[in-house]
């Protein structure tokens, strides 16, 4: 009988990374492609501009928030598959904002999601209670909302219906208060720009 080095019930994932010129990173997973990452053009993270991005893959954020919207994305057909929910397509659209001060200008600040949005459309004939279902078990379940909710990341999530763009239900996260982060941004900009 042979040692398991971990239980069973562990799923193991194994990713290497080599770092190429300036801001470009390429990382391996075995038997597939590579894939890379690098900031874009003008990302530029001091004086003199000795580390320049060149744009020539995602960001380590796009690969984040396309890992989010997969990650969902598949959680969401294992559990419409155990609810007999039945849908047609799913498309999602996940917008980060980050201060990223921290990064560049203040390094006494840890650089940090303000706030993520997320938009689930759904081409389904269920009722709003079987969408509402289906969005608390796929949250649930998704190891990556657990990542995002463990870091206490506000979040809204809406699942909205393809077609009519209604949106049949919200989520929202670590958004406490009467001004969500995303509102107070807006608000900080245009004072900004007034004057």
């Amino acid at each position: 009988m042979s040692e398991q080095e971990f239980p069973p019930y562990i799923g193991i994932t194994d990713v290497t990374t080599q770092s190429h010129d300036q801001m470009l990173v390429e990382a391996f997973m075995e038997g597939q492609h590579s894939i890379m990452a690098d900031e874009p053009q003008g990302f530029d993270i001091g004086d003199p501009p000795d580390l320049v991005g060149q744009s020539r893959g995602w960001t380590p954020v796009h690969y984040q928030l396309a890992a989010l919207s997969m990650c969902t994305s598949i959680t969401i057909t294992v559990v419409a598959r155990d609810q007999g929910f039945a849908y047609r397509n799913l498309r999602t659209a996940v917008r980060s904002l980050i201060d990223i001060r921290g990064f560049f200008f203040d390094l006494h600040l840890q650089p940090k999601f303000e706030q993520v949005n997320y938009d689930l459309w759904l081409d389904t004939d269920a009722d709003d209670a079987a969408i509402k279902a289906l969005a608390d078990e796929s949250d649930r379940r998704c190891p990556q909302l657990g990542l995002f909710h463990l870091a206490e990341i506000p979040m809204r999530i809406r699942w909205l219906r393809e077609g009519s763009g209604e949106c049949v239900y919200e989520q929202r996260f670590h958004l406490e208060g009467d001004e969500d982060p995303e509102d107070r941004l807006r608000r900080e900009a245009a004072e900004l720009a007034e004057g």
